[in-house]
């Protein structure tokens, strides 16, 4: 499973892959989130590319809850990711 942090090395990662799954996380995975991706690995098939993205955005977040102290779990979440079938982790 490759981890891309840039667009051009993500378009560059996609290019050879017609069928394209996505799931759009904030990272912090739970159950929930691997089971989206292991349908989008059953959805593209075996040859496609299924992509995560590990994203924490500050607009998600009321004024009251606290951005900065939402857990970031990279290194587990990408463990998680690999297990359940995905190719490539856009953080």
């Amino acid at each position: 499973m490759q981890v891309i942090h840039t667009i051009a090395a993500l378009r560059e990662a996609l290019a050879p892959h017609a069928a394209r799954g996505f799931v759009p996380t904030m990272g912090n995975l739970h159950d929930g989130h691997l089971a989206l991706v292991k349908q989008a690995r059953d959805l593209v098939g075996p040859q496609g590319c299924v992509i995560a993205s590990i994203f924490v955005n500050r607009l998600q977040f009321a004024p009251h809850e606290d951005f900065d102290t939402y857990p970031r779990t990279l290194e587990r979440d990408c463990e998680l990711l690999a297990a359940a079938g995905c190719d490539v982790v856009f953080a």
